[in-house]
């Protein structure tokens, strides 16, 4: 049997001088939660303000919280995503807890927003889920499953790149296909992690889940942005777990009866019981949600060119809303200039709309590749630095067994030497009555003492024989344990190796594919703000051209 390791104890440590120490300046803390608390800090060696979250370490189960903010550092890492909170550095602290260096947010979470609006238009729904979606697909081409998405979780930037800019955040719950089994609860039992209002019913059910559970959250989000109540709701969250498995999802109609039918259906498409009838994956979602914006964006522009004479200019950052404003302002361009000459401005306009356009789509796709690229890359090396993170835990576990076998055996030893020298400190004592004795005649030996003492001497010397074999034993064990030893810290050192390696890559070849897919998404924002300024150079010649020939009575 292998002897019982305790943990070994650590000291209360000073968590601001020990993140002092790793670069950070704590300012003022932000909040605490059942699990870690947050901090504003700055770098000290950039000067950049981030939030610093650290597990606690007083809480049960706190090794799993630990472990699981690792497993979030190890996905996050190096992720440059619009969509997606930046996780900047990272680790343990010396007490076994980790941290996570983050972006610094600044805004409110998505529940917030529905606490002061109850529900929200269309529209912005749609923007704000497609968003996530967005995150989301970047999580899963990596291998991991979201599993907590909820409206706390999806962060509206105030300073993002357009209005209800979205970053998901709290990868802590991350579910990885290589996940260490130890860095996460059971998916059924004492605690169910996820939400249990977004739930995905196969999470309740106790079955791994895959990225169509986070779809289903996704459509009870939605739901609960269009309807302003979630899918199921009571005040028992046991109950609400049960109607995700049981119940069929009340029709979102009976709430809201003024949405596109293909709106409904997606939504209630998200929410199937089982996985296999939802939509696959991230990418049919998107571009179902993107069918769906262009088609809201329609109906909110009008249907005719008396209505859409001055037609409104959508928000930045809304793709679908521009796209529509290009066609309307086209069509009512072809419809006013039907039987003459296009004014030579108004064409340029039009020409130079177009062509904005496709830069926008080239620069999509472009993204979508170094993207996937990047995404493909990581999820290597978060299954590999998973491994490695499971074998240096399994490596350490073993030294530790080891070295207290050894520290057994040496203790044995120890023993079994103090014990030979109490024997031979007898056995010289019973040899020194006999050898303390003058030579004299046989005549004159009393052979009655010699014969009393051969009894002990004999007995004594079994014993020592028993001790002496205990000693070579114990002598052996600490052989053993010592190769054991040895060994374990032989592949300590490939593991240490193998690990190096693996960070070389990632700084290599695998920051270099995040920092093209980083190039390749500023090249899509900015291309999209080419769009939106053609588009609006649309809108202007043809407000213009088309009041001139509305004065000059044509």
């Amino acid at each position: 049997m292998q002897p019982v390791v305790a943990p070994r104890p650590h000291p209360r440590l000073n968590v601001p001088a020990e993140l002092l120490r790793l670069g950070y300046v704590l300012l003022s803390r932000i909040g605490e939660g059942a699990t870690s608390e947050v901090w504003d800090a700055k770098h000290s060696a950039s000067g950049r303000v981030v939030a610093i979250k650290v597990s606690r370490g007083d809480v049960p189960e706190a090794q799993i919280i630990a472990a699981r903010m690792q497993t979030a550092w190890n996905v996050g890492r190096g992720l440059r995503h619009a969509h997606l909170v930046g996780n900047l550095d990272g680790g343990t602290l010396p007490d076994d807890r980790a941290w996570l260096a983050m972006e610094r947010l600044v805004g409110q979470d998505l529940q917030a927003e529905l606490d002061a609006r109850g529900v929200l238009e269309p529209p912005r729904a749609v923007h704000i889920a497609r968003q996530v979606v967005e995150a989301l697909q970047v999580l899963h081409r990596r291998g991991a499953v979201h599993r907590d998405v909820k409206p706390e979780n999806i962060f509206l930037c105030a300073s993002g790149q357009f209005a209800d800019h979205v970053k998901l955040i709290d990868l802590g719950v991350l579910s990885l296909a290589v996940d260490d089994p130890e860095r996460a609860h059971e998916d059924t039992g004492r605690l169910i992690m996820g939400t249990p209002l977004y739930l995905a019913p196969e999470m309740a059910r106790g079955v791994r889940p895959d990225g169509r559970a986070d779809i289903y959250s996704v459509g009870a989000v939605l739901y609960h942005l269009l309807s302003g109540v979630p899918p199921f709701d009571h005040d028992d969250p046991t109950e609400v777990v049960r109607r995700h498995v049981m119940e069929p999802v009340p029709r979102l109609e009976t709430l809201h009866g003024e949405l596109p039918d293909d709106l409904y259906a997606l939504v209630h498409a998200c929410l199937e019981k089982e996985p296999d009838r939802r939509p696959q994956d991230a990418q049919a979602l998107l571009d179902a949600l993107s069918a769906i914006a262009d088609t809201l964006a329609s109906g909110a522009l009008g249907a005719s060119i008396r209505q859409a004479a001055v037609p409104a200019v959508p928000g930045t950052g809304l793709p679908a809303d521009w796209r529509h404003l290009h066609a309307v302002l086209g069509r009512y361009v072809g419809l006013l200039w039907a039987h003459r000459p296009l004014p030579p401005t108004l064409a340029d306009a039009l020409d130079w709309a177009q062509d904005a356009r496709l830069s926008v789509e080239t620069a999509q796709g472009m993204l979508q590749q170094r993207r996937e690229r990047a995404d493909t890359l990581a999820r290597v090396r978060i299954a590999a630095q998973t491994r490695l993170d499971v074998q240096r835990r399994d490596l350490g576990r073993a030294l530790d067994v080891a070295e207290a076998g050894r520290r057994e055996a040496q203790a044995a030893i120890d023993e079994a030497q103090r014990r030979l020298a109490a024997i031979d400190e007898r056995y010289r004592a019973l040899v020194g009555r006999l050898s303390g004795r003058e030579e004299c005649a046989i005549e004159a030996f009393d052979a009655s003492e010699v014969s009393a003492q051969r009894g002990p001497v004999r007995a004594l010397l079994a014993e020592r024989n028993e001790a002496d074999g205990r000693l070579r034993q114990a002598r052996l064990s600490e052989r053993d344990a010592a190769e054991q030893v040895a060994l374990l810290l032989a592949e300590e050192v490939e593991v240490e190796n193998a690990y190096q390696e693996l960070r070389l890559r990632e700084r290599d070849e695998e920051r270099r594919h995040e920092l093209q897919a980083d190039v390749a998404a500023d090249a899509a924002v900015t291309a999209q703000r080419a769009y939106e300024n053609a588009c609006l150079q649309l809108f202007t010649e043809y407000v213009e051209q088309a009041s001139a020939r509305m004065h000059a009575g044509d």
